[in-house]
């Protein structure tokens, strides 16, 4: 059953990624500074705030297992990787940032997050994820 909600969760919340975009137009990211890896904080659904041990716990499996990371590279593309024991989900795109905004593209759509003291928060039809460098 804890597998079953968390694997509705997860792919609720990807499908929001892919939908929305997390897609690119290029632009700056290249040689930012932002460019690096970002591991998944928290997730805030309905109301629900989780951080990656309630999720994983959630998912049955150990923290080690659960990762979904943002890969921002500095060629301007990004990969989201999402990993639990069993399932593992991806994307690809390309990204940009604009002051505190970051703009992911994928699939020809793109998504805007803002990035505040090393923290990506991506905010859509009313789910939140925060990633941290």
């Amino acid at each position: 059953m804890k597998k079953n909600v968390w694997t509705k969760m997860l792919s609720l919340a990807l499908a929001l990624v892919c939908v929305v975009g997390l897609v690119a137009c290029g632009g700056n990211g290249g040689g930012s500074a932002s460019a690096g890896t970002y591991k998944l904080q928290t997730m805030e659904m309905s109301g629900l705030t989780m951080d990656v041990a309630q999720l994983a716990e959630t998912a049955g499996v150990s923290e080690d297992e659960f990762k979904v990371v943002l890969d921002l590279k500095s060629d301007g593309s990004f990969s989201l990787d999402a990993a639990s024991m069993d399932d593992s989900m991806s994307m690809e795109g390309t990204w940009e940032e604009s002051g505190s905004e970051i703009k992911l593209t994928a699939d020809g759509q793109t998504l805007t997050a803002t990035l505040a003291d090393g923290v990506i928060t991506i905010a859509d039809s009313g789910i939140t994820m925060t990633f941290k460098k």
